[in-house]
């Protein structure tokens, strides 16, 4: 068990590194389903398409907005349900009830994304690359066709980001646990900013002038979720707020 809080630990902070969404919706893969885990993470669009944040940027109607929540409400654990007993599970039964989430979520994900009309998918595609962050680069094999990211240019990409998810992992514990003040929450989830925002640094010195300009032009117009409710305590969970333009 306690293995295994270490994994989810590892994952929610490398979430928040890489602007994450599901953090802040207290989900994330091994402990909470819905990425393509640590080392591995994927951006989501069951986890995000949900957040007002980017429905407000993708100027969703209500109707849109609907048929999401109705999919995406479809991945909570209904009322009433037994919650699974991690503890006395064993590492398979874990990893195939995991894999189920992962079905489960990958599903309703793809339900979600055909709600959105052409224009709207294509500045979707542009927000989860936003929220990935440099990750892309190391994991989003499409990209790295595009950007033509070479052997060397990974192995050097996928040095700085695992030592970033080791130091995020690191600064995440001080999000969890008992007796954590707000104050603390708060100082650490600037530390992992700060870390995010080195880390983008250095991977983009690892890319070329071309290969950095296609890869902004990519992204698109900049968009920036907000994490202010990282690792607070309380109701429901999803960040608010406004991208920063």
């Amino acid at each position: 068990m306690r293995r295994f809080l270490g994994i989810v630990v590892a994952v929610l902070a490398v979430c928040l590194l890489t602007a994450d969404l599901a953090l802040a919706q207290g989900q994330g893969r091994r402990g909470f389903g819905g990425f393509g885990g640590f080392g591995g993470m994927q951006v989501q669009p069951a986890m995000l398409l949900p957040n007002p944040q980017v429905q407000k940027e993708l100027k969703l109607t209500e109707e849109q907005i609907a048929k999401i929540k109705e999919i995406t409400d479809a991945l909570r654990p209904q009322p009433g349900a037994a919650r699974p007993d991690f503890q006395n599970m064993s590492e398979e039964e874990r990893r195939e009830f995991f894999a189920e989430m992962q079905k489960k979520n990958d599903e309703a994900g793809k339900k979600a994304t055909a709600v959105l009309t052409d224009t709207q998918t294509a500045r979707f595609k542009q927000i989860q690359l936003w929220v990935q962050g440099t990750m892309a680069l190391v994991q989003n094999e499409e990209l790295g066709k595009k950007l033509a990211i070479t052997d060397d240019q990974k192995e050097a990409l996928k040095t700085i980001t695992d030592e970033s998810a080791k130091k995020g992992q690191e600064l995440g514990r001080g999000l969890f646990g008992q007796g954590i003040s707000e104050e603390d929450r708060t100082k650490v989830r600037e530390q992992l900013s700060a870390l995010r925002t080195e880390t983008e640094a250095e991977c983009m010195a690892v890319l070329t002038d071309d290969q950095k300009a296609q890869f902004e032009k990519l992204r698109g117009p900049k968009f920036e979720l907000d994490f202010s409710m990282f690792g607070r305590r309380g109701r429901g969970g999803q960040p608010g707020g406004n991208n920063n333009q």
